[in-house]
């Protein structure tokens, strides 16, 4: 993030293909369906200016029966050029799976069709038909037209995998709808990590393929990508998922087949399992983290809690601050309502309940009610208002651009911040890599992917990747920052970080004022 703007713009779609509202940075377009600001809402093509209709068929009818004949060559040459959607609707006979095969990639499709990319779609074509050699350097074009883009690049090493063959495959599962945002940031990670790897040679001869799926943080659609993965033998252990409640969706399956999973962003301490592991610290950490904080920093002992009670995620976080905080929690208050009155809640809070501070540990799908908490609390009065202290969803330019004011002061525990000492090597290669900062999200991918890489092995299987994961060692020059081991429960050994929003800040999006900067205090 960085500051060269001061707005920002929705986009829906397009007219024929809706999707969810997306705030998108004034000057970038969206990564759903590839819009601009000045795009038109419909997709539907304008037609010739009548002077060149009319000089057209002039020019016909004078040339005679040849130029119709040039005419039709000319149309039917250009009909032949396949479109995105052609593509990804024609191509099919590459390792496609049973259930819903558009959630699901090796290359044969891309999951973001919005993002117009003629040297990927030349590049999935040429997958398709088995010419790996060309699929190299078509989609190594693609990479240089979008080098922001973890997609492509996933793709450019998959059939540089597929040329050498016998790829090593892993599975990614990210939330492509609704949260394209993370997806992204998780592939990002992902696909750095896999680079490096395949770039310098790999592992016996292999090198490592990804199979990107999309479960669009529903645990219905979750579990059923996780079936799909499990049957299909290349697969070696899965990256992922994203939410909480999704990861434990998949986790149920992944452990009937004894697949190995290992999840950048799941934070819930309801997930455990035999084949479980995670690079993020555990919401346990992050409830003892913010409640000393509120102790021992900032000297209060009055809060009180707005949280999703049907939340794996927000549930486990509020239980492990309140099983930490030595205070008084005054009210629990459920955000997930959908007449929740935010200005009657904080006021109740603070005049009826004494409250000094509000914990904020919304799940995804409620970060957006955060920001109506915290403006309802700007309307107080500077000794009135409370302190806002949160957990690492609300860590997004959403929660800054939106908020503004509103949000100044709001701290959050977040598992990786790129102003830390020990992130300032891989924040170099990101910035190298993608163009600009990565986040945590990206981070603890990178990390993820880089656990299975060492758990490779002469002969490796998924019982061998399982058996080495428990005995994994990755020193902080192999991770993003921070050294890697899993304990005995497969919980990483290490523990959040404290930001803060402010004016200006570290890391601050394009359009907005205001940015997150380490706590040190």
């Amino acid at each position: 993030m960085n500051n060269t703007s001061n707005s920002s713009w929705v986009c829906k779609g397009y007219k024929e293909e809706p999707h969810p509202e997306i705030e998108i940075e004034w000057d970038e377009s969206c990564p759903i369906c590839a819009r601009n600001r000045k795009s038109p809402i419909s997709k539907k093509k304008s037609t010739f200016p009548p002077g060149i209709v009319i000089a057209t068929v002039a020019l016909l009818a004078f040339l005679g029966g040849s130029g119709w004949l040039l005419y039709s060559m000319f149309t039917q040459n250009l009909s032949n050029e396949p479109t995105t959607d052609q593509l990804n609707e024609s191509i099919t006979q590459i390792e496609d799976y049973g259930w819903e095969a558009e959630r699901f990639t090796r290359g044969q499709r891309t999951l973001f069709p919005g993002k117009g990319n003629p040297n990927r779609d030349r590049g999935i074509k040429a997958l398709m038909q088995g010419d790996y050699s060309n699929a190299v350097n078509l989609f190594k074009r693609a990479v240089e037209a979008n080098r922001n883009d973890p997609e492509v690049l996933i793709f450019y090493n998959n059939a540089l995998a597929r040329q050498k063959d016998n790829p090593l495959t892993l599975a990614v599962v990210v939330p492509v709808e609704g949260r394209v945002t993370s997806a992204e940031e998780m592939l990002r990670g992902v696909a750095q990590a896999q680079h490096q790897f395949n770039i310098s040679g790999g592992t016996n001869e292999q090198l490592l393929e990804i199979v990107i799926a999309n479960d669009g943080n529903n645990p219905e659609n979750a579990e059923k990508v996780a079936r799909e993965l499990i049957k299909d033998p290349s697969i070696l252990g899965v990256i992922g998922h994203n939410s909480s409640s999704a990861s434990q969706a998949g986790l149920d399956v992944y452990e009937q087949a004894g697949m190995a999973m290992i999840s950048p962003t799941s934070t819930s301490t309801s997930l455990k399992g035999n084949v479980f592991f995670r690079t993020v610290p555990s919401d346990a950490a992050a409830g003892e983290k913010l409640a000393q904080y509120v102790t021992n920093k900032l000297n209060l002992d009055k809060v009180v809690i707005f949280y999703n009670p049907n939340s794996n995620y927000s549930t486990s976080l509020q239980e492990a601050f309140a099983n930490s905080f030595e205070g008084n929690v005054v009210k629990k208050i459920d955000m997930s309502q959908p007449n929740l009155n935010a200005g009657v809640e904080v006021s109740s809070s603070v005049f009826q309940g004494q409250a000094q501070a509000a914990l904020l540990f919304p799940d995804t799908k409620h970060t957006g009610v955060v920001i109506e908490i915290a403006r309802a609390n700007a309307s107080l009065s500077a000794e009135q208002r409370l302190k806002l202290i949160g957990g690492d969803a609300l860590y997004s330019p959403t929660t800054l651009t939106a908020g503004g004011e509103a949000v100044e002061g709001l701290v959050l525990a977040v598992p990786w911040f790129a102003e830390s000492s020990q992130s300032q090597n891989f924040i170099a290669a990101g910035n190298k890599q993608w163009g600009g900062l990565v986040n945590w999200r990206t981070a603890m991918s990178f990390d993820a992917t880089q656990a299975f890489i060492k758990a490779f092995s002469n002969n490796t299987s998924r019982s061998s990747i399982l058996n080495q994961l428990r005995q994994v060692k990755l020193s902080s020059t192999e991770t993003s920052g921070d050294e890697v081991e899993f304990t005995s429960e497969g919980e990483r050994q290490s523990e959040p970080i404290l930001v803060k929003a402010v004016r200006g800040g570290f890391v601050r999006p394009k359009n907005s004022s205001f940015g997150f900067k380490l706590v040190t205090e």
